[in-house]
């Protein structure tokens, strides 16, 4: 018996080491505090180096002293004794989860090993969920996913172009608005915002926590009465081919790819299909998409902050043309900017011009970012007359 809880004791003593140095600890909040007040959105803390935090998309060093490996250690024991269901350190060599720290803001902790010593990068969580129009994305969107029962929203864009916002932003938009009561199911790899139920009974399930996997999670969710899907990931064929099946069962599917554009989301859709599934998958879209918004983050040309730059597809009778005839992918981007006026979709260039109009991004930026930098600059020049 002395042997098993000797074993026992060991075992609690590697998972929650005694608590970590409260000077290491104090550090480490004053550090988040610094960065916060600069605006920051990532902290990156490495041991040999200063800490660093990225503030209106830069990388930038704060005034402090270099980081020791004895200090990275303690923040990180820290880290993991305070989260849910964290690793014992002793295993960790990549590990992601969220944490909070108290009175200071909730993080999505990102914790490796480089040089045989531990780095922190810490992407902060705003406390506030944030709305469509305040990330300036078109009204066009909010309308497309309120009027739709079931069908295919796809969110796209690179790492860091502030998909997981627009995701929340949606569920947002539904919980306000939702002319009648839906039960929300919003599957992410870490909860980051925290809805709280108005029109909508909202759902929030944390991949390894509440569910094993995103799979399993959409499976489920078709037998937890979910009117709407929220997807934090569709870059596999598995689950793009349950997006397919549960928006025939009557679902609305909303969920994020990894694609520069509308007709670069529509391929990776497509090409998660089986070979022989994929002509009759480009009907199926035509019918059940209802949008497409593909977004990059911009630095704003008075330096303080970055803006959202978005290309909207919605279903017109154009686009729905389009996209039924594989040789007509091409056509995507013209059926967009034709269809601006009377459906509210719109190109990148499009929407490049109007903020270059508007003073909040410069032309030089735009001009760089532009689909067609030539047709960008005749089209901006068009627009100023």
């Amino acid at each position: 018996m002395g042997d098993s809880l000797g074993s026992a004791g060991s075992s609690e003593e590697l998972r929650f080491r005694p608590s970590a140095s409260p000077v290491e600890v104090e550090r480490l909040r004053q550090y988040l505090v610094d960065a916060l007040q600069r605006g920051a959105t990532d902290i990156h803390l490495r041991a040999g180096d200063a800490v660093y935090a990225r503030v209106n998309g830069k990388l930038t060093p704060l005034d402090t002293p270099i980081l020791t490996a004895v200090s990275t250690f303690e923040m990180v024991t820290h880290i993991l004794g305070t989260s849910v269901n964290a690793p014992n350190i002793d295993s960790v060599r990549d590990y992601s989860g969220p944490w909070s720290a108290p009175g200071v803001a909730r993080f999505r902790v990102s914790i490796l090993r480089q040089r045989s010593s531990f780095a922190i990068v810490m992407r902060v969580v705003p406390s506030i969920v944030p709305t469509l129009d305040e990330l300036g994305l078109p009204k066009a969107l909010g309308d497309a996913v309120l009027s739709s029962a079931f069908g295919l929203v796809f969110v796209s864009g690179v790492p860091g172009s502030g998909r997981t916002s627009t995701l929340a932003a949606l569920v947002h938009h539904l919980n306000a608005n939702s002319p009648e009561r839906r039960h929300v199911v919003v599957i992410e790899s870490a909860i980051e915002f925290l809805h709280k139920n108005d029109k909508c009974s909202i759902t929030q399930r944390e991949v390894g926590i509440d569910t094993d996997n995103f799979a399993e999670g959409m499976r489920a969710a078709l037998e937890q009465d979910a009117d709407v899907i929220v997807v934090g990931e569709l870059d596999d064929p598995e689950l793009i081919q349950l997006a397919v099946r549960a928006s025939e069962a009557g679902r609305l599917v909303i969920g994020k790819f990894i694609a520069p554009d509308a007709t670069a989301t529509l391929r990776a859709f497509f090409n998660g299909l089986p070979a022989d599934q994929q002509d009759a998958a480009r009907l199926h879209a035509s019918e059940m998409l209802r949008a497409v918004v593909s977004q990059r983050l911009l630095p704003r040309a008075d330096g303080q902050g970055r803006v959202l730059a978005a290309e909207l597809l919605v279903m017109t009778p154009l686009v729905r043309e389009v996209i039924s005839d594989a040789g007509r992918l091409a056509e995507i981007r013209p059926a967009l900017a034709e269809g601006r006026a009377e459906y509210g979709t719109q190109t990148f260039d499009q929407n490049l011009a109007d903020l270059v109009i508007s003073g909040r991004v410069s032309f030089e930026v735009a001009l760089t970012l532009a689909t067609n930098s030539l047709d960008f600059e005749l089209q901006l020049r068009g627009l100023r007359r």
